[in-house]
């Protein structure tokens, strides 16, 4: 049988006792005596290589067969024990590349004096498992470990599990069995438990999966940050089901079968109905587990707010409702239960005057809470209330100055409530915080997506410049954004693994091309180049979008080519009116745009090329609103067909 090392040191203790009764001693003897006393009461990293020394002095000083391995054993259990002393360190530590040479120094060492060490070796392969560690080095040293570690049950599991963990994306199948067989030896091995779980769940084979989660529970009961963290993990793993039956079940509908489930490659591929089945049976073992722990914690808020969050996932938001308000009967001062009562009831206009009770009875605990600014913000803005939630989002700002997230928004606000040169002064600022000089301090994989970011606020505020009739600026941010997107596609042509492609900002490709084609300034039109740019932007949406398929035409039409731009005005109505209506297609947008593209249709058909003349349009709008402040408007003019005036909004 393979003695542990500790049971193995105690053994050494009792044989040394012994060697000092002996009448004949090796002159090395002494050395490992002292070695022996020293280790029983060793503490620091020093004492352990004061045991170290004196075990090598009393092998170069000679020691009979015994004594020998004696001592190269206890040699190799204190420089193991100075390497998980290092360990501690690296844990530390932001960069861990010195320590953890050192302690795999040692335990190279440690196992050279007795290859039998299984910890050893075990060590060596965890330290090696950290970023920046030889992987080849750490499943060598864990095939040794595996081997030398049959009577350490919990100590070969977890060198199975490791071992599953490094080689399951070259070898699947090698390390599924690795990972059963860390279970098999050690069924209280949590981590390959929870692992294990997710990759059933995952491959569909939820039930199992289940079996596997409910195991690690029954194993940490009544322990509720494990409990918790299974719940959050499962509710993450329902997540990523949802995502994949959304992948699938547009697959299926567009007929194409190597769409499938791209949300993980690793999986295999499964129909939206089994995806979303697996989600909804893994959504309900969450709700199951939160409810036996509010039992076990009937005090703590976040389990009453995760069970709530459940419910609501699977649409029951009346018991979510339930859950809440047992809460808030509990703790009427709980701005947490407040703040998703307050979601809850968002949803529906009848519940505004019970959401806005709500909101300012949280206010009124704590007015500086971000949480509850920013729902009273989106509360506002989805009511088009626009004032009031610019209000909670200078608040929020008040608060949190550097948040560019904040600033975003009260861009936008300042956008839909029409104050575009407000817009401007926010993106702007935007713009100016995020400088491409700023670009060199990034790894280079985070710079792809912090130009996306830069283009993004550069086509915001070029559309509020058109706002304003700005259109030479308009260009300029359009243009510095299409050099962005160059440069993107530039470093992802030498970044190996992006997580993503870069596609061409529409948005930016449409609205440049527009103001090139409709610019009430002769200077700035540019018919071919419109032509170009909306082509472009009709290629990336496939020829989906009524409004940039006007923008191609408008480009015709400044270039001359009336025909053309006859030809994709009529395209565009016929793809206006085959849009299916949904929450963003709504029968009056669709009128709206077959109006616009009537309007654009009769000037071609004319062969006048249209013109931008949104800030004119805009001036005219406030001016008229002013005056019918002041008097009464007249009958007559009132029978006007007002859509004479209508904006070309999707510019």
């Amino acid at each position: 049988m393979r003695l542990s090392i500790f049971s193995r040191i105690t053994s050494l203790f009792l044989l040394l006792l012994l060697t000092t009764l002996a009448t004949a001693q090796d002159s090395g003897d002494e050395d490992l005596e002292a070695a022996f006393d020293l280790k029983i009461k060793a503490e620091k990293v020093g004492d352990f290589e004061e045991v170290v020394r004196l075990c090598k002095s009393a092998l170069e000083k000679g020691l009979d067969e015994d004594g020998e391995k004696e001592a190269k054993t206890l040699a190799a259990s204190a420089l193991y024990e100075q390497a998980e002393q290092l360990m501690i360190r690296i844990r530390r530590q932001r960069d861990p590349t010195f320590f953890r040479n050192e302690a795999v120094k040692k335990l190279k060492e440690a196992v050279e004096l007795d290859p039998e060490l299984g910890e050893g070796w075990l060590l060596i392969a965890k330290l090696n498992a950290i970023p920046g560690g030889d992987p080849d080095e750490a499943l060598s040293a864990l095939d040794q470990a595996i081997g030398q570690l049959d009577d350490e049950a919990v100590k070969q599991s977890e060198a199975y599990y490791l071992r599953s963990m490094l080689t399951r994306k070259d070898d699947r199948e090698g390390a599924r069995e690795d990972l059963d067989k860390a279970i098999e030896i050690n069924e209280s091995n949590v981590q390959a438990l929870r692992i294990r779980s997710r990759l059933q769940i995952l491959e569909g084979d939820v039930e199992e999966g289940l079996e596997d989660s409910n195991k690690i529970l029954e194993l940490n009961e009544g322990n509720v940050k494990v409990w918790m963290a299974q719940g959050a993990s499962l509710s993450q793993l329902a997540k990523l089901q949802e995502d994949a039956a959304v992948v699938a079940r547009n697959a299926e509908e567009n007929g194409d079968d190597d769409a499938g489930n791209d949300v993980d490659s690793q999986f295999p591929q499964l129909s939206a109905e089994e995806l979303e089945s697996g989600a909804k049976a893994v959504r309900e073992s969450v709700l199951d587990l939160y409810t036996k722990l509010l039992e076990v914690a009937p005090e703590n808020e976040n389990v009453y707010m995760q069970k709530a969050a459940a419910h609501q996932l699977l649409d029951q938001d009346e018991e979510a409702m339930a859950t809440i308000d047992s809460l808030i009967e509990k703790d009427d001062s709980s701005i947490m239960a407040l703040q998703m009562k307050a979601r809850l009831l968002l949803s529906d206009e009848d519940n505004d005057e019970k959401t806005v009770e709500v909101l300012d009875r949280a206010l009124k605990l704590d007015p500086y809470d971000t949480a509850t600014r920013d729902l009273r913000m989106r509360f506002f803005m989805a009511r088009e209330q626009y004032p009031n939630a610019i209000a909670e989002a200078k608040k929020i700002l008040e608060k949190e100055p550097d948040s560019i997230g904040v600033m975003d928004r009260l861009g936008l606000l300042y956008t839909l409530d029409e104050q575009p040169d407000k817009a401007v002064e926010m993106y702007g600022e935007i713009l100016r915080r995020m400088s491409p000089s700023y670009i060199g301090q990034l790894p280079p994989r985070s710079r792809p997506i912090f130009l996306m970011q830069r283009i993004n606020y550069l086509r915001s505020r070029g559309d509020a410049f058109l706002s304003t009739g700005e259109h030479e600026n308009a260009i300029e941010d359009y243009d510095e954004a299409l050099d962005l997107g160059d440069q993107i596609e530039e470093m992802q042509a030498s970044i190996s693994g992006q997580d993503f492609e870069y596609t061409p900002n529409d948005g930016v490709l449409n609205n440049l091309a527009w103001v090139l084609a409709t610019s009430t300034n002769d200077d700035l039109r540019n018919g071919k180049r419109a032509i170009e740019l909306a082509r472009r932007a009709c290629e990336v949406t496939e020829y989906k979008m009524p409004h940039i398929l006007s923008t191609l035409a408008s480009g015709y039409a400044e270039d001359g080519d009336f025909e053309e731009a006859i030809k994709w005005i009529e395209k565009g109505l016929e793809v206006n009116e085959a849009r299916e209506i949904d929450e963003v297609v709504t029968e009056e947008e669709k009128e709206r745009q077959r109006k616009s593209l009537e309007k654009e249709l009769e000037s071609y058909r004319q062969k006048k090329p249209w013109r931008e003349n949104q800030a004119e349009e805009e001036a005219a709008k406030k001016e008229a609103e002013a005056k019918d402040k002041e008097e009464p408007e007249d009958e007559e003019d009132s029978d006007k067909d007002s859509d004479d005036d209508a904006e070309d909004e999707d510019k």
